[in-house]
């Protein structure tokens, strides 16, 4: 797959007990860490493709609470992801009855472990992208909105 695409991503933000659910990877050289979610398939709408990929890769249920914002951002040289440069994130807070600090997080996918990391460690760790450690603090701030519309079903 070139490197030149463009790539529309769906991310959770899911906080319990002040822990936000991460990803870290498993299969890389370099690891790193990033919000679950992943790529919205064609036709699919990116509240969809959101809680498609939180079944996928833990085998829960969710609920979006909102939608915080979107980031659009493109990788620094030599940070590139494996599939592409430049991507455009949606940003929803999440809530789950499964997902809950203190229980075991299903590890389902063999590339990603997620991990409960203390939610005021976010900027001591490799988060992709590097500006989500700034924007979902600011986020989670303001009040609930329902700014996000689609008319995909």
């Amino acid at each position: 797959m070139e490197k030149n695409h463009i790539h529309i991503l769906s991310r959770a933000v899911i906080i319990d007990s002040n822990y936000i659910l991460l990803c870290k990877t498993r299969d890389l050289n370099l690891n790193f860490y990033f919000l679950p979610g992943g790529h919205v398939e064609h036709g699919e709408s990116v509240q969809a493709a959101l809680l498609r990929e939180l079944m996928e890769e833990a085998g829960a249920k969710c609920k979006i609470k909102r939608m915080l914002g979107c980031l659009e951002y493109s990788f620094e040289p030599g940070h590139n992801s494996i599939c592409h440069i430049h991507e455009y994130n949606f940003i929803f807070e999440v809530e789950s009855d499964v997902l809950k600090f203190g229980y075991k997080v299903p590890q389902i996918e063999k590339d990603i472990e997620l991990i409960w990391m203390p939610f005021d460690k976010i900027n001591e760790i490799d988060l992709r992208a590097e500006p989500l450690k700034a924007l979902i603090p600011k986020w989670l701030l303001l009040p609930v909105h329902n700014s996000f519309e689609s008319d995909m079903v």
